[in-house]
């Protein structure tokens, strides 16, 4: 048999390549060098929300934790907004680093958030074949939702959410594509399921 994941480590691995991307980022000297990381900080921003939300808040209720996955919620929208802000601007205007600061912060809040005062209630509630399930579908999630914030898009996590994900992902596709976004591979990954 498989070993169980913990959820919260796999949430963990999202926070940390976020933390890591964006010393990275600020190391970085060249604007191209630059422009990759900014592209990979705000795909695992996007993803990682949208996962989180599809996989493991809807759950929180059935946990006793219903009020926490409300509050996530409305974290998550901020963080989306400041994402979708930093990949819609241009890296090459002077605001830039402030725009991409604002956005790597606000999710960096809501991490230490999570991890300092979540984690342990989450780890409490669940059993640890609850959180290999929900560590399970979160990680099938990050290979279904959208790779670029849509902060408009339904944030309730139920099928509605689903639904505009599958879409999205394949405009996000399109355009990446077309605009010959690069990335730079993270530090650290999830088990594999």
């Amino acid at each position: 048999m498989a070993a169980l994941l913990d959820v919260t480590r796999e949430i963990k691995v999202d926070h940390d390549n976020v933390r890591d991307l964006f010393e990275r980022y600020k190391a970085a000297t060249d604007i191209n060098e630059k422009r990759v990381i900014a592209n990979t900080l705000v795909r695992e921003m996007a993803i990682h929300g949208d996962s989180e939300e599809i996989a493991v808040y809807n759950h929180f209720e059935s946990f006793g934790l219903g009020n926490t996955a409300e509050h996530n919620k409305e974290e998550h929208a901020q963080v989306k907004k400041a994402v979708y802000e930093a990949d819609s601007a241009n890296i090459e205007s002077g605001d830039y680093d402030s725009i991409i600061t604002k956005a790597v912060t606000t999710f960096l809040e809501h991490a230490q958030e999570e991890e300092e005062e979540q984690f342990s209630k989450i780890q409490e509630a669940l059993t640890p074949e609850q959180s290999d399930k929900l560590a399970r579908e979160f990680l099938k999630a990050r290979t279904t939702v959208p790779t670029r914030p849509h902060p408009w898009a339904p944030q309730t996590g139920g099928l509605a959410q689903k639904a505009a994900g599958i879409q999205g992902k394949v405009h996000d596709k399109v355009i990446e594509t077309v605009e010959g976004r690069e990335f730079v591979s993270l530090k650290l990954v999830h088990a594999a399921i």
